[in-house]
């Protein structure tokens, strides 16, 4: 991948995701109406992102002529929008109600809680399930999404045909992907409190849930916040915090007590934690302690990004030739979580729960390659610089979400050449990264020089 290594990082390669679709996929029936009460929520997937796609380029999501069986006789729709506070707003659609658009409900969610004008760029819907998770374009038709679910399952998701056959789709509000951590911090002094609760319960969920991996100390100061935002002021009783581990500290914290480098979780922890939230914020107002929580969330490099499920070559062996080989089910394999915002990419390991790679997109270029014959995947290839040495290293990362990682990163970097916020300055890279250390070399790499000459041996 020698033509890799010269690639600029203003080059990239626009995916059409609507075209993917099968213009012969026969949809089939659901409801919208699912609930939480019916699935367990800590199997919600990574995220899986659809991109915004040119004005010239929108199709419908299936093709108009498409046969909708007895849908078009339903003249009421039953739907549920769910936020990340665990509240839905029940809709009954009147008289064609499955092609009620995106941009029609956001207006409903609007004005049922009285979120201000702006709240479309804080915001957007997302199509959420167990296995695959959709940003909604404004003009996207849920309930026609819907019918198609077991289509995008099979091509997007790893999944089994038993688990495609049983998953449901929900319609969610969650934060706009496409907004700044920059931009949001501008909306904390002056957001209402409606706003920032929103945004507090998305990033405390992402923080239970061991998608934000933090250091001791910020897991405690968060702790503290959410105990005197849920427990209110501090109190003595030891016992009150037993049961309420597993809600204020990452599960994987919680159920591996021994796990390397990390403080156990214990009740006497969470009092301590509370304890000390207490005696520095416990005059704030619940806004103001939102603002506190997302203040911490926000130093890390993956807040606010959407994430993706994908697989590594483990760096075992000759690594030149790994590089270059398919990936094939036995091969040793690092599952990892690509997490993707407006200012870079970061890799997780899923096992570990340990970041090991962040680049922030001015020092970063891409390729993808749909490779989807035989037991071949998607394939994204990033490639970054290493000051160390004045070289280069190009990673490949495998997932069926390849596609939508490589439009994310596209519209990304995109927005950032139309707005001219390229940072280039030195520290860039120690801005974005948040004093957190790559680790090359637990990641299967190919070397360049910055002219594009390969290095390895």
């Amino acid at each position: 991948m020698a033509g890799v290594a010269k690639i600029p990082y203003t080059q990239n390669w626009q995916s059409d995701l609507n075209s993917r679709l099968s213009d012969n996929c026969k949809p089939s029936k659901r409801n919208l109406r699912t609930t939480f009460s019916h699935r367990n929520e800590s199997s919600l997937p990574c995220f899986l992102y659809n991109t915004e796609i040119e004005e010239s380029e929108k199709e419908p999501i299936y093709p108009r002529d498409h046969d909708h069986g007895d849908l078009e006789g339903e003249d009421t729709v039953e739907m549920v929008i769910w936020l990340r506070d665990r509240t839905g707003l029940h809709l009954e659609l009147q008289g064609n109600g499955h092609q009620a658009k995106v941009s029609e409900l956001f207006q409903k969610i609007q004005e049922s809680r009285n979120l201000p004008e702006n709240a479309h760029t804080i915001f957007s819907l997302w199509m959420v399930s167990p296995l695959l998770e959709f940003r909604l374009k404004d003009d996207h038709q849920p309930f026609e999404i819907a019918q198609l679910w077991d289509r995008f399952c099979l091509e997007y998701a790893d999944s089994s045909m038993d688990d495609i056959a049983r998953d449901e789709p929900v319609v969610m509000v969650q934060r706009n992907v496409f907004l700044s951590r920059k931009d949001e911090k501008l909306l904390w002094d002056t957001a209402p409190e409606e706003v920032m609760s929103l945004l507090y319960h998305e990033a405390k969920y992402n923080i239970i849930r061991g998608r934000y991996l933090l250091s001791d100390s910020d897991y405690d100061n968060l702790a503290g916040i959410q105990a005197l935002l849920e427990k209110g002021p501090f109190t003595r009783d030891l016992e009150s915090y037993k049961d309420d581990l597993k809600n204020y500290y990452p599960h994987h914290l919680c159920k591996n007590k021994k796990l390397r480098g990390r403080k156990a979780v214990t009740a006497e922890r969470l009092k301590e934690a509370h304890q000390l939230a207490f005696s520095n914020t416990g005059d704030m107002t619940k806004q103001q302690l939102c603002g506190q929580y997302l203040t911490i969330c926000a130093k890390y490099p993956f807040y606010g990004g959407a994430f993706f499920d994908a697989v590594l070559q483990k760096p075992t062996g000759n690594i030149s030739s790994m590089v270059n080989r398919s990936l094939a089910r036995g091969f040793p394999e690092r599952d990892v979580t690509v997490t993707i915002n407006t200012e870079g990419i970061c890799v997780i390991d899923d096992q570990e729960k340990e970041v090991l790679l962040t680049v922030p997109y001015e020092q970063l270029s891409w390729d993808y390659v749909n490779r989807r014959e035989g037991s071949k995947m998607p394939t994204l290839y990033i490639q970054f610089l290493t000051k160390a040495d004045e070289s280069t290293r190009v990673l490949q990362i495998y997932s069926k979400q390849a596609p939508f990682m490589d439009a994310l990163v596209d519209t990304c970097v995109r927005k950032k050449q139309d707005e001219q916020s390229y940072d280039k300055s030195e520290d860039k890279n120690e801005t974005f990264c948040y004093g957190i250390c790559n680790k090359l070399d637990r990641l299967c790499l190919k070397k360049y020089s910055l002219t594009g000459q390969s290095m390895d041996n």
